[in-house]
């Protein structure tokens, strides 16, 4: 007989907990986002911004809506 597999491992296995592309990596690396990540950072250390949401989606949504133009 053998033992059921653990949650973890049957929850992987179901597709939930596998991790999912994140959704601004066509941006990463790019001037854009590299200048939006200086700007970001700028504000943050001068206590003019607080983020609360991960920099990453921040910077991500900010590229996303600059290439609009």
């Amino acid at each position: 007989m053998q033992p059921k597999p653990s949650r973890a491992l049957a929850k992987t296995r179901a597709g939930v907990g596998t991790p999912t592309a994140f959704p601004y990596d066509v941006y990463k690396g790019t001037r854009v986002w590299m200048t939006v990540e200086r700007a970001i950072q700028d504000l943050v250390e001068n206590h003019d911004i607080a983020e609360t949401t991960r920099r990453e989606y921040i910077v991500g949504y900010i590229c996303k809506q600059l290439e609009k133009l």
